[in-house]
Parts: C-alpha cells; sequence; structure tokens
C-alpha cells in the first residue's frame, strides 16, 4: 500500500479483487503457447515466428493485468476506508469511516461459491461513493468496515464523556478525604451504569458507553 497512514492509525485490513478477473489473461497465455509449440511442427517459415510474437504480446498483456490487479487494492483502518489503485500513475480515495452512510454488498451465484462480490461504500463527503468489483470476502470486509464505523462512535463518546468522569473522580476523592457537603453535592449528580459500572449523569437515560437504557 502506497498510502501513508496517520500517526495515531491502525492498519486492520488489504483486500484486493478475486483471482478470478486473471483468469483470462492467463487462459489467453497458455493458449497462445500451446499454439506456438504446435507452430513447431509446422514447415511454414512464418508460423513460429508469428506465433512468438502473438505470445510476446499475450505475455506483456497479462503482467499488464497483473501489475493493475496487484496495485488496486482497498484498505480499511481505524479512521477511513482508502481506495487505491493505478501502475504508472496513483488515484487514492478516502473515506472516513465517520462520513460513510450505507455499505452495500452483492454477490452473484458463482460469486458466493468463490467467494467474492462487489462492494459499494457511500459516504456524506464529497468523493461521494466508491465501488470495488469482484472484491474478495465481500461480507467480512463490510462487516468489519460497521465494526469499525461503531468502535469509532464510541471512541467519540469517550472522550465526551471524559471531563464528567474526571470530574466525578475528584469528587470522590474529596468527600472520601474531608467528607464535607462539597464533595457530596458533586457525587450527586453521577452515578454508575448498572451494565457497565462507568460513570454516568445521575439523570441520564441511556448509558454513552453501553448504550443500554438505565
Amino acid at each position: 500500500m502506497r498510502t501513508r497512514l496517520r500517526p495515531d492509525e491502525e492498519l486492520l485490513a488489504v483486500v484486493r479483487r478475486h483471482w478470478i478477473v486473471l483468469g483470462g489473461p492467463l487462459g489467453w497465455t497458455l493458449l497462445l503457447l500451446g499454439c506456438l509449440i504446435g507452430a513447431l511442427f509446422i514447415r511454414r517459415p512464418w508460423v513460429a515466428p508469428a506465433a512468438g510474437i502473438a505470445l510476446a504480446l499475450c505475455v506483456a498483456w497479462a503482467a499488464w493485468r497483473w501489475l493493475d490487479w496487484r496495485f488496486d487494492l482497498w484498505a480499511v483502518t481505524t479512521q477511513r476506508v482508502i481506495d487505491e489503485s493505478g501502475v504508472l500513475s496513483v488515484r487514492m480515495i478516502d473515506s472516513p469511516l465517520d462520513k460513510i452512510e450505507n455499505v452495500t454488498c452483492l454477490q452473484s451465484l458463482w460469486g458466493r461459491m468463490l467467494g467474492y462480490g462487489t462492494l459499494n461504500v457511500q459516504t456524506a463527503a464529497e468523493v461521494g461513493s466508491t465501488t470495488i468489483e469482484k472484491v474478495t470476502r465481500p461480507i467480512e470486509l463490510k462487516e468489519l468496515i460497521l465494526a469499525q464505523q461503531q468502535n469509532g462512535r464510541y471512541r467519540v463518546m469517550a472522550r465526551q464523556v471524559a471531563p464528567l468522569m474526571a470530574a466525578a473522580a475528584h469528587a470522590r476523592t474529596a468527600s472520601q478525604a474531608h467528607g464535607g457537603p462539597v464533595g457530596e453535592a458533586a457525587l450527586d449528580d453521577a452515578r454508575e451504569c448498572p451494565y457497565c459500572a462507568e460513570i454516568i449523569k445521575i439523570r441520564a437515560r441511556v448509558c454513552r458507553f453501553c448504550g443500554r437504557n438505565v
């Protein structure tokens, strides 16, 4: 992958198109190789050179298709989905996880049997949507993207609740040390979630950590 990760970013998965996209170039190369071998038994001066030139062109085409497959990839990180392609020139599209609105996966009968499909990621960013066809393990990739979206929401909520937790911890320490009315009053505004034991507001109806009704 040629895209540089950010200092606080972690690479989770890199996927490419299924090997079936290389079936055509490989098949034509083997076919022309067989024709070249057969041309050796034909007593025509132009047959063998023509078959050799055709084989060389087919090998060059197959090599180019392999390079195109090699550099056409999707990467999922803890912050974004990266669509990267191009052999000589590079095209990179970033889809931030918090901007992704919908992820759809389409699989044909052969796709379900061989493990490939089409994945489309629709975002609210300027890039709109990105699509990769015949990608390997599309269902697992979709689940990974959705899971990272959820983890991102938890991290945002944790940053928002951090000041409240710090204030509650300070109030508890002050109350234990002094037993004064100030510490007790501060503690009255916070309580523990009965499910995840995190500190939440006393009047909160939904825990901002586990999402359950309290």
